[in-house]
């Protein structure tokens, strides 16, 4: 299932496609990580108890016994160490709920153990044993990051308490990962738009994604099929399934049949061993053929044979394996044109264009660039690790002006130099590319006699003359792509007209600059 989520920045309503599985409401969506309840989760508390693996570290063997068949008698697996030399050994080869500690222990003291855990990023909650006379290293120990601490003798009633306690903040620890893993990975398949084109698009995917049918999926490079199909993955009921992507022009015929299909032993030169193909590891999930224009007419006619009968032979093997994946394709060629030189099989073409999906150029789509920019700030200031979190005025402008050949991940490696180069908290017009900026490049700021408000002035001249000529005059359109009031930009144009009727020596400039706003 998708969901549509709409939220505001500033006056503009953005929206996020986002495969969820939740109920639709009525009004604004907005997503939010699920709640997390012991009551209802994954947390059992009965079972919390049972199967569980843990380590009892202590020197002293009648105490080490006593301890092991008290915790065995709750159904625990228990391992025991005599020091903490042997225990950490145990540990970097064991995966352990908790480790129960003395402090004072014969090599590894108590508290070296507690850094090593800490400096490794062992996942264990730590509970120690302490004499009378060492508490203050106890205390010192749970500042450190240990779960608690018990002094001799110890209450057996008690440390059955904590230790279920114990595995109650572990197991919700790891359920919080859980979350946050799927989490970070339904957002890497999340498609941000704003625009109408987008929104047409996004539906027919949704769409699409409910059933089986093949996809392929066209589009100008960079124009983000491999998002998409993801997308759809994301959306279909297979999306607990592997998604396997393949691209097909990085591979020769030879090397490319035997990715997609897997081999046999001896099946050609430097073939040493039985191989898995992509098919068998997508199991029942989706294998996305990127580049599928490249595939040679041999392997088409395999691959044909793979979407209409869902069998395929492994190369050098004459037994047929079943798959169940679904095939996602892209391309950015015609394939129908390339069917009429006979570059592409015209059948495939047909199996493969069930459902078809074309991603326009972000040029005739200019309404996503703010959305855009702004997933690829956080994205990379959290990669860079950088506390960038605005554009200065004249940023997002020059961003929606530019032409964008490459589109999408042209704007992604630009967002990603920006952040790079960035000295400040917030993006600056000089952080852009010149082709971008227009600094430095069909506009001479540098003048001897120029000042800083009169290059700005300069700039803001320029940058609005550029997109009134792109927008052929038109004063909604230019303002909607500055990001300005219709307002503000004719208040602007009339400071830049008189500003050239100074320099004319004259006010008929800003008859002129009226008389193309349309």
């Amino acid at each position: 299932m998708v969901v549509a989520f709409q939220y505001l920045r500033g006056d503009k309503a953005y929206r996020q496609a986002v495969p969820w599985k939740t109920t639709k409401r009525e009004g604004p969506l907005w997503q939010t990580a699920p709640r997390l309840s012991t009551a209802g989760s994954n947390v059992d508390r009965e079972s919390l108890m049972n199967s569980n693996r843990l380590l009892v570290v202590e020197d002293d063997k009648v105490v080490a016994v006593s301890l092991k068949m008290f915790l065995q008698n709750l159904n625990f697996q228990v391992d025991v160490a005599a020091n903490g030399t042997e225990a950490w050994e145990l540990i970097q080869s064991q995966s352990y709920e908790i480790i129960l500690s003395d402090i004072n222990l014969p090599g590894l003291h108590g508290k070296e153990i507690l850094k090593l855990i800490k400096r490794h990023g062992v996942d264990v909650e730590l509970i120690l044993f302490t004499g009378y006379g060492s508490v203050s290293d106890a205390v010192e120990c749970i500042k450190g990051g240990a779960y608690d601490y018990f002094t001799k003798p110890i209450d057996n009633e008690r440390l059955s308490l904590t230790i279920r306690h114990a595995l109650e903040r572990k197991a919700l620890r790891d359920e919080n990962k859980g979350l946050r893993h799927e989490l970070d990975k339904s957002n890497s398949h999340h498609v941000y738009f704003r625009s109408k084109l987008m929104e047409l698009l996004v539906k027919k995917a949704s769409i699409a994604a409910e059933t089986e049918a093949t996809v392929l999926i066209t589009g100008d490079s960079g124009t983000g099929k491999t998002l998409l199909a993801k997308f759809i993955h994301g959306c279909s009921k297979k999306a607990g399934q592997p998604f396997v992507e393949v691209s097909c022009g990085a591979l020769s015929e030879g090397l490319l049949e035997s990715e997609l299909f897997g081999h046999r032993k001896g099946a050609f030169t430097g073939a040493d061993k039985d191989k898995k193909g992509r098919f068998e590891a997508a199991r029942d999930g989706t294998v996305f053929l990127d580049d599928i224009n490249s595939a040679s007419i041999g392997l088409q006619a395999k691959l044909l044979k793979v979407i209409e009968e869902k069998t395929f032979e492994r190369v050098g093997d004459t037994k047929s394996m079943y798959t169940a994946a679904r095939v996602v394709a892209a391309t950015n060629r015609d394939l129908r044109e390339l069917g009429k030189k006979g570059m592409f099989r015209e059948d495939l073409f047909h199996r493969l264009n069930v459902v078809s999906l074309s991603i326009p150029k972000l040029s005739e789509r200019k309404e996503d660039v703010p959305i855009l920019v702004q997933q690829f700030l956080q994205k990379f200031s959290r990669k860079h690790k950088r506390n960038i979190k605005k554009f200065d005025e004249w940023v997002l402008p020059a961003l929606c002006n530019y032409n964008w050949p490459g589109n999408v991940r042209e704007l992604e490696n630009v967002m990603e130099r920006a952040v790079i180069f960035c000295r400040g908290s917030e993006i600056r017009l000089s952080d852009l590319p010149e082709e971008i900026s227009g600094l430095g490049k069909g506009l001479d700021l540098q003048t001897p006699t120029m000042n800083l408000s009169e290059a700005l002035q300069r700039f803001e001249h320029h940058l609005i003359s550029q997109t009134l000529d792109l927008n052929k005059g038109s004063r909604d359109k230019t303002a909607k792509d500055l990001g300005i009031s219709r307002a503000t930009l004719f208040n602007k144009l009339k400071k830049c007209s008189f500003a050239s009727a100074r320099k004319k020596g004259g006010r008929k400039g800003m008859g002129e600059a009226e008389d193309g706003l349309g």
